[in-house]
């Protein structure tokens, strides 16, 4: 097994539990939007994704883990999508746009 360094371990522990945060988050949007979810394309749901790992960065992990993502509505995911114009794989939101999601999540309550 090659050798892995503290830094390469925390930093993939780093990843898991965005992986993980995120993947529980979209399952409750899904839950908590119902049939309307099946209007969103995969892309769609890829860059949500996306953008809630951007996010995710940003907002400490206690304050995460109250954002009641079941509440959200389709009105809500399409205000968070409209900040995710050309992003994808290497191309993430600015600070500004991620600052927007952010006030959308923590609004939620």
């Amino acid at each position: 097994m090659p050798d892995v360094s503290k830094t390469d371990v925390g930093r993939r522990l780093f990843h898991v539990q965005r992986e993980k945060g995120v993947e529980g988050a979209v399952k409750k949007i899904k839950t908590g939007i119902g049939p309307d979810w099946k209007s969103f394309t995969t892309d769609e749901i890829r860059v949500l994704g996306h953008l809630l790992q951007c996010t995710w960065n940003n907002i400490e992990r206690d304050v995460w883990d109250k954002i009641p993502f079941g509440k959200m509505t389709k009105k809500d995911v399409v205000m968070i999508l409209s900040h995710g114009k050309d992003i994808g794989p290497g191309r993430n939101p600015g600070i500004a746009e991620v600052q927007k999601i952010k006030g959308i999540l923590l609004n939620l309550s």
